[in-house]
């Protein structure tokens, strides 16, 4: 499901973080956070936080931070170049009638030999519940907006699962019909290749097999299935917790219920309904996918 978040507040003195958090469907739940690296600390959090909200889905969070106050700097003189470059500079100089006087800004001119880098304390527990703060923030906008998909999902499923249940009814309607129908074309086909083969064979005999046969192509126990996985998926889609990968499982079971009568149909009728059935089936297996 997709979703957008953003909340953004001081930590403390010394920072200002702002915080984007989105996602986009996944099966499974994948979160990607971007944070600087003297806050690496607090990527663990950002990452429970988001485990204790969503269960599905690609979340990528984004953290910026400002500072808001100057940190201490280390100041460091790197002596390895110091001691190779300077004497040099010092002997060509001497050769040159330059003189051996270095001023500091003749020294500061030498790549690297001054090195100033920011001290960045850890971050403290004050900070981190602050930014848990924010975080959280990010994540219930973005949680807001996945529901408000989610409720349109839940009304397109909860119709094709409406339409579903009203093809099975109308299949095991026409499955007297149907099993007649069976019943005459496996009689007029044994006939017709008893014939072609020159053969008599015993009118009880035919009888059996074709009885054998019919039983084999009625669809019975897959309506009775197909019902039963139409009315666990109306339970889940009604209920308040995640659903997504239980709906994943019973729309996979309902296109194996509905692939097995369209396996044994020889009639028309039952053929055109299975076709529609299939292709409602088809249609929740990818909405499923956005669902949580």
């Amino acid at each position: 499901m997709t979703g957008f978040g953003r909340a953004a507040g001081a930590l403390s003195a010394r920072y200002f973080v702002a915080v984007t958090a989105k996602s986009v469907n996944h099966r499974f739940l994948e979160t990607s956070v971007r944070i600087p690296d003297y806050l690496w600390e607090a990527e663990a959090t950002v990452r429970a936080l988001t485990s204790e909200t969503f269960a599905r889905g690609k979340v990528d969070i984004s953290i910026r931070v400002q500072r808001t106050a100057q940190p201490d700097y280390n100041v460091r003189i790197n002596t390895q170049i110091a001691n190779t470059v300077v004497p040099q500079l010092r002997a060509i100089a001497e050769e040159l009638g330059l003189g051996s006087t270095f001023s500091g800004s003749d020294l500061l001119r030498v790549p690297d030999l001054l090195q100033v880098e920011p001290i960045d304390a850890e971050i403290t527990e004050e900070e981190r519940e602050s930014l848990a703060i924010i975080v959280r923030d990010a994540l219930a906008q973005m949680k807001a907006m996945r529901v408000r998909e989610g409720e349109s999902l839940r009304t397109d499923i909860t119709t094709r699962l409406q339409t579903i249940r009203e093809l099975q009814q109308r299949l095991a309607a026409h499955r007297d019909e149907i099993r007649d129908e069976l019943l005459a074309s496996y009689q007029q086909r044994v006939q017709e290749i008893a014939k072609v083969a020159g053969v008599d064979v015993n009118q009880d005999r035919i009888a059996q097999e074709v009885v054998i046969m019919v039983e084999k192509g009625d669809v019975a126990e897959e309506l009775t299935r197909l019902a039963h996985h139409v009315e666990q998926a109306e339970k889940a889609v009604s209920g308040g917790e995640a659903a997504g990968k239980k709906l994943d499982f019973l729309s996979q079971e309902m296109l194996r219920e509905v692939n097995t009568m369209g396996s044994k149909s020889r009639s028309a009728a039952l053929r055109t309904l299975v076709v529609e059935l299939k292709t409602e089936v088809e249609r929740i297996r990818e909405q499923v996918q956005n669902v949580e």
